[in-house]
């Protein structure tokens, strides 16, 4: 049987390369869709192929596509902070826009373009009379993030003759994530920060177990679907704090601050951060996601679609992600 040809855009970070090695391991050959001048290092040694992408030239990425003849793409390649919302438009819409483009221009056969969303754009399930974010939820995205890729959602549920499907990631944690790296960090010292005085309804997933959904959503026969990346279960505020500390055998105690003063911390770090030259890590926005009472979202077509369950328990997933960081010296 001949080998599926996959091409994965934002191959060279956390979740891109993880995909690469997901795709590798099903037997593709991988291309792995790169930024010029992007640091490669988490594809040493993979057996893939990095190809150059310009996102921004069409007319490239169409030779390109001629070129490698790619029978799947992932489109995971996106931004997720900056202060600008033209340039989450640009990176996380129009990149999306060139490359469907591309394809078109390009006549390849593609059986499907799997498209990566994000939860974010549907918002929390705070504003949904249900509880619970449906994929016919009303959109209450509270961050500029979550409102980039919902225009760029909105734009291709229109292309209806491209082969596509769409995936919206909730929480992901697993080797080498940094967003949630401060709350092990945290654990660690034996402090848990924690957002407001209400309970919590978190959802997660582990790397592992959302790159094998995506290659499933991928080849899948299905076409024109859209599936939250969720391990189908619903955690409140304490689960993952405690699966750290139990993965660590610490002890800690849980500092409950008003939103209030998360916000003016956050501001402040938007501030030193307009004087060094970066972008925080906790901005304004984020402060609403990780204030937010609920993240439920209906996960019941990853298993009646794609034939998904999870591998890991919430247990076993920081179990894996606390013994990479210690062996890496992240914590």
């Amino acid at each position: 049987m001949q080998q599926a040809v996959i091409l994965i855009t934002g191959a060279n970070g956390f979740i891109g390369h993880h995909i690469v090695q997901e795709a590798i391991r099903q037997n593709m050959v991988v291309y792995a869709g790169v930024r010029a001048g992007s640091n490669t290092q988490l594809l040493d040694g993979l057996s893939c192929q990095i190809i150059p992408l310009k996102y921004n030239d069409v007319a490239s990425m169409s030779a390109t596509l001629q070129q490698i003849q790619p029978d799947y793409i992932i489109h995971n390649a996106g931004l997720t902070r900056t202060p600008d919302y033209n340039q989450y438009l640009e990176v996380n819409k129009q990149y999306l826009v060139n490359l469907v483009e591309a394809i078109r221009q390009s006549h390849i056969s593609l059986k499907k373009l799997l498209f990566v969303s994000s939860l974010a754009a549907f918002g929390p399930a705070d504003f949904q009379k249900s509880g619970i974010i449906t994929h016919d939820a009303t959109h209450h995205p509270v961050t500029d993030y979550g409102r980039s890729k919902l225009e760029a959602e909105e734009w291709l549920w229109k292309q209806q003759d491209l082969p596509f499907n769409v995936i919206r990631p909730t929480a992901v944690y697993g080797p080498g994530e940094k967003d949630l790296l401060n709350v092990f960090k945290m654990i660690k010292k034996g402090i848990n920060v924690v957002a407001g005085f209400g309970n919590q309804q978190l959802t997660f997933i582990y790397v592992d177990d959302l790159v094998k959904l995506m290659i499933k959503a991928t080849t899948t026969s299905h076409m024109h679907r859209a599936y939250f990346g969720a391990d189908g279960q619903l955690y409140d505020g304490r689960a993952f704090p405690e699966a750290i500390a139990t993965a660590m055998n610490k002890k800690y105690i849980t500092i409950r601050l008003p939103i209030f003063i998360i916000k003016m911390a956050a501001s402040m770090s938007e501030l030193a951060g307009k004087i060094l030259g970066y972008f925080p890590t906790l901005y304004r926005q984020r402060v609403n996601e990780i204030s937010a009472r609920n993240w439920n979202c209906d996960t019941s077509n990853l298993e009646t679609d794609l034939g998904f369950k999870p591998a890991f328990t919430l247990q076993a997933g920081v179990h894996e992600t606390v013994r990479w960081y210690e062996e890496h010296q992240w914590i």
